[in-house]
């Protein structure tokens, strides 16, 4: 282990000084910010991963339910017209072979899924727009 010589310690106690007053200035501007910056920063990730995950699956079975709405209300779509809710599909398995199984053969299979999904999307489009 490498020793510290005197000038180290110094720089290094003086940016524990200068850290500590950054702390006590956001105390001072935030009042309810947890002690533990660990802490601070498990919560905020916590919340934004739960509200992008929850969330945008929320808006995209939105969209869905929609695009099943529109379809049933008018059942005389043309080829062009399949192209949104399969685009919409395609966004459904994507996210939730990435953010909702992460792990083990559930995860592979919706990434197989997902993958062939969008194989699939591609070669209809190129078929209905060309």
């Amino acid at each position: 282990m490498k020793q510290s010589t005197d000038t180290e310690k110094q720089e290094l106690e003086a940016k524990i000084e200068e850290e500590q007053e950054r702390q006590q200035e956001l105390r001072v501007k935030y009042p309810n910010l947890p002690e533990d910056s660990k802490e601070a920063s498990a919560v905020t990730t916590f919340t934004s991963s739960y509200i992008w995950k929850y969330g945008f699956l929320a808006f995209i079975l939105c969209l869905l339910a929609f695009n099943v709405f529109i379809f049933l209300k008018w059942q005389n779509f043309g080829y062009k017209e399949y192209i949104v809710p399969m685009v919409t599909l395609m966004l459904l398995f994507n996210h939730i072979a990435y953010y909702l199984t992460t792990k083990g053969w559930k995860s592979v299979l919706m990434k197989t899924v997902a993958s062939m999904w969008i194989v699939l999307v591609f070669a209809y489009m190129f078929w209905v727009l060309v």
